[in-house]
């Protein structure tokens, strides 16, 4: 600072000598030529004015004082002679430091602002740099040591900091003296800008509209506050477009994956479908033959009971992996829907005997449109759904109801009630619930292919809690074609 006042100071002395031999050279040409008043003044008036547009007030004012008194002693009367005759003739000492005075400030004012377009002219070179060469980083450096290294070089900073608020990540790129890491930390906990002009900090909070996602810290700017507000800007965007490529990967991975697994499900399905028929229709010409004593054609039976319960089994994985990969576009035809109800469930009880089932019809005849198959497909899942997560020896409480336009197909079991922040979550792709997942097996899957089919048939699965402790009920609702006309309630 004392060097800077040294500088100028020294520049307006010599400013200020060169003028003073100006208005002495005037002086002594305009005395020799016997110049009148008017004249002189107007010559002594560009000397203040250039001075001023060179040199500082006080420079300026001491030119100003010296030409006052040139005038007054060699050209006002007395002549030679500091006496004024005149009152008048005083006036001409305010002009002159009032002229100075002017310029001065107006000259002042320009350089300020001069220094200001020229501050905000290298703001804009650097902004563009960033952004131009953050552009040029590819989405995995952008959240990065790569991008803190573009706004380090770029602003000419000792240090850079970013704190990414969706990892609790941070990051830092050159040498820091003042633990700059801690303070972005803090300043993005306490959601406030810092700036510390003894050590050379500047630490601003970066916002997506109202959120705040980091924040970003410099360290040896060489004017912390004339940081633009657009580099927070530029950060926020250069970490929200990392955020916006991690979740896209993870997305894309997470796709792959499950199309891989449904392909090998599929793959694994048709490899076993053969073996399984091979086997069927060998275990059937077995059981025909008369050479076989009974306790052997009972085994043989036992055998070929189990072989097509593994190939229903087979076949209902290889549907499921169907519905997952692919965007369901069921094959509709009229369907009616209680006597298709009542074989699905007969089927089903046919080959699991552990509970009862209570089949109950509050319509005659209602018909909905449909895909026989994967209507099939999703009612077996239910009921699975049902065997698997109800009580012993309890009774498994099928019904069918129609109203306002609509077929309901209602599973109930009496096993344990889902809690209340799992009901939503039940229908997602893999999901079991806590309290069951280490206790039945399953693979999460039968509830979401079978909500996946009721949406593909312009319908609805929905989950109601029964008595708490006491079951579920899981409601496959679908549109009607007719009414159905309420009737009596028959039990089966």
């Amino acid at each position: 600072m004392r060097l800077g006042f040294t500088r100028r100071f020294s520049g307006q002395y010599q400013s200020a000598a060169a003028s003073s031999l100006a208005i002495a050279a005037l002086t002594f040409g305009s005395y020799q030529l016997h110049f009148n008043a008017a004249t002189v003044v107007l010559l002594y008036l560009l000397v203040i004015v250039l001075q001023s547009l060179a040199g500082g007030f006080l420079a300026s004012a001491i030119i100003a004082v010296a030409a006052a008194g040139c005038l007054d002693f060699f050209f006002l009367p007395p002549i030679l002679s500091f006496q004024i005759s005149d009152p008048f003739n005083i006036l001409a000492l305010f002009v002159f430091l009032a002229i100075a005075l002017v310029v001065t400030r107006l000259v002042s004012r320009v350089g300020v602002e001069a220094q200001r377009a020229e501050r905000h002219s290298m703001e804009v070179e650097q902004l563009y740099e960033v952004a131009r060469q953050l552009l040029l980083l590819t989405p995995d450096q952008v959240g990065g040591i790569a991008a803190l290294k573009v706004f380090r070089e770029v602003m000419g900073a000792a240090a850079v900091c970013l704190f990414d608020a969706s990892t609790s990540e941070i990051g830092t790129d050159g040498t820091s003296r003042h633990d700059l890491a801690e303070r972005t930390r803090q300043a993005y906990i306490f959601g406030k800008d810092t700036d510390d002009l003894a050590c050379g900090l500047s630490v601003r909070c970066l916002r997506i509209g109202s959120a705040m996602t980091g924040a970003i810290g410099f360290e040896g700017l060489p004017g912390p506050k004339t940081i633009s507000p657009a580099f927070a800007v530029l950060a926020a965007a250069a970490l929200d477009r990392a955020d916006t490529f991690r979740r896209a990967s993870h997305e894309s991975a997470a796709a792959q994956a499950e199309a891989f697994r449904t392909a090998i499900l599929d793959a694994l399905a048709h490899e076993f479908k053969t073996p399984l028929a091979t086997i069927l229709a060998v275990i059937g010409g077995i059981r025909e033959a008369r050479s076989l004593e009974p306790e052997h054609r009972e085994m043989a039976g036992m055998i070929e009971t189990e072989i097509l319960r593994l190939s229903r089994l087979t076949t209902r994985l290889l549907r499921t992996a169907r519905v997952e990969q692919e965007e369901l576009k069921p094959h509709l035809r009229s369907l009616d829907i209680v006597p298709f109800v009542e074989r699905v469930v007969h089927r089903y009880m046919h080959h699991s005997r552990e509970h009862r089932t209570v089949t109950t019809a509050y319509c005659a005849s209602v018909e909905t449109p449909a895909d026989p198959q994967l209507l099939d497909l999703a009612l077996t899942q239910l009921l699975d759904n049902a065997f698997k997560y109800s009580l012993p020896a309890s009774a498994i409480a099928v019904s069918v109801q129609a109203e306002d336009g609509f077929v309901t197909t209602s599973v109930k079991n009496a096993g344990t009630s889902i809690a209340p922040d799992e009901e939503i979550r039940i229908f997602e792709r893999f999901y079991r619930g806590a309290r069951v997942r280490n206790l039945v097996s399953g693979t999460g899957l039968g509830l979401y292919v079978a909500r996946k089919i009721a949406a593909a048939h312009g319908g609805s699965l929905s989950l109601i809690n029964d008595v708490p402790g006491k079951g579920v009920v899981f409601s496959l609702k679908l549109p009607m074609v007719n009414d159905g006309g309420h009737n009596f309630p028959a039990s089966h």
